[in-house]
């Protein structure tokens, strides 16, 4: 502090370390009761160096160029691109950042080219490294830059005071450089009790942490803790949810603030942050084929509507494109079927539609391949004019993100000279890597609980330490030599990781700091979760055991145990159906049935599944297309007589014309394109022809009726039960030769007698039956698909469909009349359960299968283990 105070700039091994120790002269400014001081000059040593480079390129004019951190990647992934081996490398990014985490390693510990060099003749991987770092410094040269890691070997002694702080972070050239030059500041030492915790799990681990920092925050004012979790990066997701549940529950309550009294160290990737993810996302659309998935997304995103009204006219635009758009279609297509939907629906203009237009517009200007410069300045136009033209509604941490981005493009746009001419898509994966390798960490100050993933000496002092992890596999750490360098040369070298002893040594000294820097310092691990059991390292025989637990607990049980006691009412009662209201047709009877909140449901609440485009025809769409060519094709024979006298090239003409006219009816709704539609053709045909092949095996008919049949005039028919009427279209009715009829309903799916039963799962052929009783003696679903084309009946005599029908056992009764009558009863409940605001949720043993409103209805727990009990395993929400 004293240095601090003294204006003495403070070299730390790493960034976490700076923020740390900033933070800390912050407080102590602060605490002295200061309004106004010098802005303490901690840095990190590697940002020391970029800016002691900087400051002597304003003298000597001479100085290379600094290579800034995405052009050193993307310049080792070039160098291993056009290498012979990067060629057989599935990843060439990997191999990047291990060549230059090797290249790095050799600097730091001083080790020779030449002592590399030695292990050629024996080593693969040394050969392929000494060629790329030979091409790295060959391209380094021909751009007169240099790379950070060859900035301390050209470090001249500090003008001005420095000081660096005593840590075993510190690689050996770096230390024997401050050792030199600078000042070496040792931390204090304090007394502390040491304990270990076993938990039961990772997240029992984690949740007992969480705990111990709540107790801590509870019981002093001033508490600060320093939380080490050595897998963070495996687990950040698990740690923020374990620390929200126990910290910061207010963070997920409605209106709560989105603070917490910790944070975690390391950051995310920028292109994780919504400002950022949504600006990919734009150039990634403008530059491809776009999936309906993503121009959903793209259309939705928060960050084009300016009010909640736009937004949600956003969302009812892709409902509709939902059932008329294209699986995938380019931008300027979606844009133009977007404007001529809203059109046609009559919704308002969408000022999204328009930001998005002038964007692509933008973007489109600049074409071939330009300097990256030349697309940075595309591409900050086109942010503009789209995803962050509402900028103003952006929240402290989207404004942070949205920054540090504009920081990577300004850094992209000086590095022409590294990275030349790109075409539009090569410069966009350019970015694309970039925002993903780069870790951004929002600016909110050092909060109590700092949780770091780093093993590392905190040097500070603090109030209580926490180290996770610390069971005999993982501490002492496990060996990490480097790839690329030979396991000898790294152990000559005293690299850490390397070998045994080195990392014995390390964790020795480190596990010895700990308990020097807090009075209250905990080591703990986890058994894997696998079954297997988990021991304390070695290094921890000698610390006390602890007996404190805690049990993992998500942020809705935090919540739940804060909420006060609500009175709960079961209300299964709707209001009662009024007159102004519209029933769905068959399908209101048939959802009431199966379950009478599905029933209130989709009905009333208008609670639909939402549609996905599909590559190709839907099932709906193939299904309406085989009802629009079987409706020609009958309305061509009208008779069985008619059929057995088709010719194989008469029907093949009829067929082809069926299908025709059935596709072009479809493609009026939604055009899939030519080579779907040429499929789609091709496959109607055959199983056309296969269903007019079983037609021929029944006895003489006449087809007497035909959904909407201009030639006898028939339409929809009035259906009506209770007090429920609706509108509905019988597909087709036939009379044989002693006057007799048979109700045909088509079904392009998979089907079964599904009709009977006091509830059935489809009432749809009673209430067909009941609109023409006079004569009748079958109803019958017709199965037209490739599968398997078939009758499905319910017949009151035997050899009505193939020669192996029999008669339907009718429910008991002695003909299809008396069934009718049962039918009757039957639907008349069902409407008068409907028209009441019955609304129970009491599902039919295989009723929840099929459903999409689990997260609605909340089914009780006892129904759903009777319908598993019963073989049918459903997963509810």
């Amino acid at each position: 502090m004293a240095a601090a105070a003294a204006g003495h700039t403070i070299l730390t091994p790493n960034v976490e370390l700076a923020s740390a120790l900033f933070s800390a002269v912050e407080r102590m400014h602060q605490d002295a009761g200061r309004d106004i001081w010098p802005t303490p000059r901690v840095r990190d040593f590697g940002s020391w160096l970029r800016e002691q480079h900087a400051l002597r390129q304003l003298t000597d004019g001479g100085l290379p160029r600094l290579l800034g951190d995405i052009e050193e990647r993307e310049l080792w992934r070039e160098v291993v691109d056009a290498s012979d081996a990067g060629r057989e490398i599935l990843e060439p990014s990997g191999a990047a950042r291990a060549a230059r985490r090797a290249r790095r390693a050799l600097r730091d510990y001083g080790v020779p080219l030449q002592a590399l060099r030695a292990y050629a003749p024996y080593s693969d991987e040394a050969r392929v490294f000494l060629d790329w770092n030979q091409r790295f410094e060959e391209r380094c040269r021909e751009m007169g830059s240099v790379s950070v890691d060859e900035l301390l070997a050209a470090a001249l002694p500090p003008i001005q005071p420095v000081a660096w702080i005593e840590s075993p972070v510190w690689r050996p050239m770096a230390r024997q450089w401050l050792a030199r030059h600078a000042r070496m500041l040792l931390p204090s030492a304090i007394d502390s009790r040491a304990a270990r915790l076993a938990a039961a799990s990772p997240d029992a681990e984690l949740a007992a942490i969480a705990d111990w920092a709540l107790q801590g925050l509870r019981s002093a004012e001033r508490f600060r803790a320093w939380i080490c979790i050595p897998d963070l990066d495996l687990r950040r997701a698990q740690v923020v949810d374990a620390f929200d549940a126990a910290l910061a529950p207010h963070r997920y309550a409605c209106g709560g603030a989105d603070t917490a009294p910790y944070a975690v160290a390391g950051g995310t990737p920028l292109a994780g942050f919504a400002p950022v993810r949504a600006a990919l996302e734009l150039l990634a659309a403008s530059s491809e084929v776009v999936p309906f998935e993503r121009f959903s997304l793209l259309l939705r995103a928060p960050e084009l509507h300016e009010s909640p009204q736009a937004a949600g006219a956003a969302a009812l635009l892709d409902l509709r494109l939902r059932a008329a758009g294209p699986h995938a279609a380019d931008l300027p297509e979606w844009l133009s079927l977007a404007e001529r939907v809203a059109g046609a629906e009559g919704l308002t203009p969408l000022a999204a539609l328009q930001r998005l237009r002038n964007a692509h517009r933008t973007l489109e200007e600049l074409q071939g391949a330009q300097p990256l410069s030349r697309w940075v300045a595309v591409w900050t136009v086109a942010f503009e004019c789209a995803p962050w033209a509402l900028r103003h509604r952006w929240s402290s941490t989207e404004y942070q993100a949205a920054e540090r981005f504009r920081e990577l493009l300004a850094t992209l746009a000086t590095a022409d000279a590294i990275l030349g001419f790109q075409t539009r898509r090569a410069a966009q994966r350019i970015l694309w890597r970039a925002a993903h390798d780069t870790a951004f960490q929002v600016q909110t100050g050092i909060p109590p609980i700092w949780i770091s993933g780093q093993i590392m000496d905190p040097w500070l002092s603090y109030d209580g330490l926490w180290i996770g992890g610390c069971d005999d596999e993982r501490w002492p750490p496990p060996l990490e030599p480097l790839p690329l360098l030979p396991l000898k040369l790294q152990r000559d070298a005293g690299m850490v990781g390397a070998a045994a002893e080195s990392q014995l040594k390390f964790a020795l000294d480190l596990q010895n700091r700990w308990r020097a820097r807090a009075a209250d310092c905990r080591f703990s691990y986890a058994a894997p979760g696998d079954g297997r059991p988990a021991s304390p390292s070695p290094l921890l025989l000698d610390v006390a055991p602890s007996a404190a637990q805690a049990r993992p607990r998500p942020h809705w049980l935090a919540l739940l145990e804060d909420a006060p006691a609500l009175e709960q009412l079961t209300d299964e009662l709707a209001p009662p159906f009024g007159s102004g209201e519209r029933a769905r047709g068959v399908a209101t009877l048939r959802a009431q049935s199966r379950c009478a909140f599905r029933g209130f449901a989709e009905t009333r609440l208008d609670a639909q599944r939402l549609e996905r485009p599909v590559p190709g025809f839907n099932a709906r769409e193939r299904g309406d297309m085989i009802h629009d060519a079987l409706r020609h094709v009958w309305t061509t024979l009208r008779d069985s007589t008619a059929l057995a006298a088709l010719s194989p090239p008469s029907q093949a003409e009829l067929l082809r014309e069926a299908s025709e006219l059935a596709l072009a009816q479809a493609c009026r709704r939604r055009d899939p394109g030519a080579t779907w539609r040429r499929r789609e053709q091709a496959r109607m045909q055959s199983v056309l022809a296969r269903w007019l092949h079983i037609e021929r095996q029944r006895p003489a008919f006449v087809v007497e009726e035909l959904e909407d049949d201009e030639s006898t005039g028939r339409g929809a028919s009035i259906a009506r039960h209770g007090d429920l009427s609706f509108r509905v279209r019988i597909d087709r009715v036939d009379r044989l030769q002693d006057g007799s009829r048979i109700v045909i309903d088509y079904k392009t799916g998979m089907a079964d007698a599904d009709w009977r039963g006091d509830r059935p799962d489809n009432p749809q052929l009673p209430i067909y039956a009941l609109l023409r009783p006079d004569a009748l003696v079958a109803v019958a679903y017709g199965q037209v698909n490739a599968a398997d084309c078939c009758f499905i009946a319910e017949a009151e005599r035997p050899g009505l469909f193939r020669q192996r029908s029999r008669r339907s056992p009718l429910e008991g009764q002695p003909n299809l009349a008396a069934l009718l009558e049962v039918w009757s009863s039957r639907l008349a409940k069902l409407a008068e359960d409907f028209t009441s605001g019955r609304a129970a949720v009491a599902p039919t043993m295989q009723a929840c299968a099929s459903c999409h409103l689990h997260a609605l209805c909340r089914v009780p727990a006892a129904l759903e283990e009777s319908t598993v009990s019963h073989g049918q395993a459903v997963s509810h929400d």
